[in-house]
């Protein structure tokens, strides 16, 4: 290691003592870096965010743009000889296993700094070393020509001392098994919807979620009010277990429809939750840069593959029924009721600007919800639709390959307008020890209250 290395890394380590998270779970698979024998940067600006690279190579089911067998470094194993795929189906269709274990790891170690303010209108400090926080186990592969999968196991410790495991995803996808390449693919399992390609939490460089997208609440006497990572209802869901079906045409256009679990189903009240399945669908365009399926036929790509000069624009929908899910509530004259969303629709706008060093992305969001009142007989006691707007904007820059910041706002008009919007300001610095060891400062505000923040730094290695 070189002086000025050790001298940046005991930097790094020094700003991490004064400095003190809540992060989500990532997808930086080193799985991938081992089968290929390549570096992370290959697919990433910086893990978890993806490059256009990146996002072909995931579009593409796991698989490199154009692949050859002689980029595949870790040669597959064998299932059965070619001649026997002339011989289906008078013989099982052969297939391959991956050469090499085909898993990784993603540690995080916390410290958590925040403020916050009690129903009496107290300050509570927190100041708290998470070591471990989170650690992520993943597996990611193909098997054969047409078929891949992806899968996280989660292990997290709770602000209040206690753990939880749980199989965060799972999936196999179908690869272009119909039509033209890219054009059809299919995945069935526990996943990240498509719908939230480029926003969802997997592929965002900050550790803070958008809760505003994610976490609001729709559910109220007068529609929702609040962001809470418990109970509600749904305003997009961050992971789905159903069918998705997406696929890129003429490299540069892409769709995703999918059916998924419900709202019933999705909060464990499969007793009396609602049978009928959620629906989604995306539709965007990229305008210059790598095409979405990796061509780059008449594109100049910059030596650095973080930079592009592009542009994606694209529409989003979400509609599903809540209808026999209660959720409870107390009335103005302190009767017991429950509110079920019988009907809900998320319409939203989704645009990603990149210039060089500089990725500037965002999401307009509208939500209406059906709400249907119901007294502790269970008889309709009121019925209305609610709507509320959603939006944020974030922008990302590579000061140098190893130094990178992220600022986002948020702001969200809720149903009950009696709660006021809800704005937020999240801004990190992240700094890449090694291209697999990473570094954050970040500090997240409710602009509402200037006691609300947390202050956090996280150290993640990923191997």
């Amino acid at each position: 290691m070189t002086k000025r290395h050790r001298i940046s890394v005991l930097s790094s380590l020094t700003v991490l003592l004064f400095v003190f998270l809540h992060p989500p779970s990532a997808s930086a698979i080193p799985a991938f870096a081992r089968k290929y024998q390549t570096t992370c940067q290959t697919c990433h600006i910086g893990f978890p965010k993806l490059n256009a690279f990146g996002e072909a190579f995931r579009l593409n089911g796991y698989r490199m743009p154009k692949e050859t067998e002689d980029q595949i470094k870790m040669k597959p194993v064998s299932l059965g000889a070619d001649a026997y795929k002339r011989m289906w189906p008078r013989a099982i269709y052969p297939s391959d296993l991956p050469g090499q274990v085909p898993l990784a790891m993603n540690v995080k170690m916390a410290s958590v700094y925040a403020s916050s303010i009690d129903d009496t209108g107290h300050t509570i400090i927190h100041n708290d070393f998470q070591f471990p926080q989170e650690a992520n186990l993943f597996a990611g592969g193909t098997l054969g020509e047409h078929m891949s999968f992806l899968g996280e196991v989660t292990w997290a410790e709770n602000s209040d001392g206690s753990t939880e495991t749980e199989l965060e995803r799972f999936h196999i996808q179908f690869g272009s098994f119909l039509g033209p390449e890219h054009l059809i693919n299919l995945k069935i399992g526990k996943f990240a919807p498509d719908f939230a390609d480029g926003f969802h939490e997997m592929w965002l460089s900050t550790n803070n979620g958008i809760d505003t997208v994610f976490s609001f609440n729709p559910v109220g006497l007068n529609g929702g009010s609040e962001v809470t990572d418990s109970g509600g209802g749904v305003s997009l869901p961050s992971n789905v277990k159903g069918i998705e079906l997406y696929g890129v045409g003429a490299h540069r256009f892409f769709y995703t429809v999918g059916a998924v679990n419900g709202l019933g189903v999705a909060n464990g009240n499969t007793g009396s939750g609602s049978a009928t399945k959620d629906v989604y669908a995306r539709a965007d365009y990229k305008f210059g840069g790598m095409a979405l399926d990796g061509d780059t036929t008449g594109v100049t790509l910059p030596p650095d593959n973080w930079k592009e000069r592009s542009f994606r624009l694209g529409v989003l929908g979400y509609h599903g029924s809540g209808k026999g899910t209660d959720f409870p509530f107390t009335d103005g004259a302190d009767n017991a009721v429950n509110v079920q969303d019988t009907s809900f629709t998320r319409g939203g706008l989704y645009a990603s600007w990149f210039f060089d060093n500089l990725n500037v992305f965002g999401v307009a969001l509208t939500g209406r919800d059906h709400l249907d009142t119901l007294d502790s007989a269970g008889a309709l006691t009121r019925s209305q639709t609610f709507s509320y707007r959603s939006w944020f904007v974030q922008s990302d820059y590579v000061i140098l390959a190893p130094l990178q910041a992220s600022l986002r706002y948020e702001n969200l008009n809720p149903a009950d307008h009696t709660a006021g919007s809800i704005r937020a300001l999240n801004a990190s610095l992240s700094y890449f020890i090694y291209v697999n060891v990473k570094a954050t400062l970040e500090y997240h505000r409710d602009l509402r209250n200037s006691k609300d923040y947390d202050l956090s730094t996280i150290l993640r290695f990923a191997f």
